[in-house]
């Protein structure tokens, strides 16, 4: 995900040197050196089955996985998909072969706000480990539809047409809203309520990146920079070929977007508010029309090293001496 930088205030080579440098001026060399080093941590999630695109043009993502500027709401939201725009009535696909397990028309209980959405189930021939459950089985959804063109029960193969890109829901423009969700459909905010519920013995919000599972571009060009003071901020520009940030790691704390490490996921008010009392992250506004994607990171207090790394573990640690 991370280009290094370098010696004193920054200065990257390589896809990253296109980027702003942030800091430059900030400070002097003597009071703010510092070492950038690569990390290579590994996946969260294990590599898995193959699955495809659930669009013809998946680069055009409106919204990633995460932290973000909500901008028709005017609000921060955790946003546990991808937003791919398009136009009325473009074909969407499935993922990979499986079984429709649920059509819910516009207005349902389930998903009031998502509007016609469609949910996939697909047995894993790789399953693999997950916070202490074998994830045998992912869903993927699909929000916002026109139009369904297969039923609940039936088979699907790997990118047959499933349904038409629409803009029912609350949705303020054509799009599809995509989700992949691990084992459960159940949120940990409604297993929290609903504790008689089957899905509730999962203790785990299941939404993770979808781009684990169909790909996405990975160009590993993010730029890194902070400005001293208090409090101290420091900054992350990825560009639209990088929209895979995870986890934030430091000596006052861990941030994980996926398996949602430092983080309260039980209800949607906690789980949209980006204070964590040691950091506060600002996502800036970020569409379909941007060239880059930028996060702030807001510490009361300076840490001793800030690393950031993707959904696949590569990233950059920034050590102060």
């Amino acid at each position: 995900m991370v280009r290094r930088g370098h010696g004193i205030r920054g200065g990257w080579s390589g896809p990253a040197a296109l980027l702003i440098l942030l800091s430059a001026g900030a400070c002097s060399e003597e009071e703010d050196s510092y070492t950038d080093a690569a990390v290579d941590r590994g996946r969260d999630v294990p590599l898995s089955d193959a699955f495809s695109p659930p669009v013809g043009e998946p680069l055009e993502i409106s919204s990633t996985f995460g932290p973000r500027w909500k901008e028709s709401e005017g609000r921060y939201d955790f946003h546990r998909g991808i937003d791919f725009p398009g136009s009325s009535g473009d074909p969407i696909h499935a993922i990979g072969d499986g079984v429709v397990e649920a059509v819910h028309p516009e207005g349902s209980a389930e998903f009031p706000n998502g509007g016609n959405t469609l949910i996939i189930a697909h047995d894993l021939r790789n399953p693999f480990d997950w916070k202490g459950h074998r994830i045998e089985r992912i869903f993927s959804l699909y929000l916002h539809l026109r139009d369904f063109l297969v039923a609940e029960g039936a088979s699907v193969t790997q990118g047959e047409v499933v349904a038409t890109m629409g803009d029912t829901g609350t949705a303020t423009f054509v799009h599809l809203h995509f989700e992949i969700r691990l084992q459960t459909i159940c949120s940990l905010e409604y297993q929290t309520a609903n504790t008689a519920a089957s899905c509730a013995q999962y203790g785990f919000d299941p939404h993770v990146h979808p781009f684990l599972f169909i790909g996405g571009a990975n160009t590993d060009a993010v730029a890194i920079d902070h400005t001293p003071g208090s409090p101290f901020l420091f900054f992350c520009d990825a560009t639209r070929g990088d929209l895979d940030l995870n986890e934030l790691r430091t000596d006052l704390g861990t941030i994980n977007f996926d398996r949602r490490t430092g983080i309260n996921a039980t209800s949607t008010a906690a789980l949209d508010d980006f204070d964590y009392g040691w950091v506060r992250i600002v996502p800036e506004p970020f569409t379909s029309a941007s060239a880059s994607i930028r996060y702030q990171f807001h510490f009361p207090q300076k840490p001793r090293y800030v690393e950031l790394t993707d959904i696949y573990g590569r990233g950059v640690r920034r050590d102060w001496d």
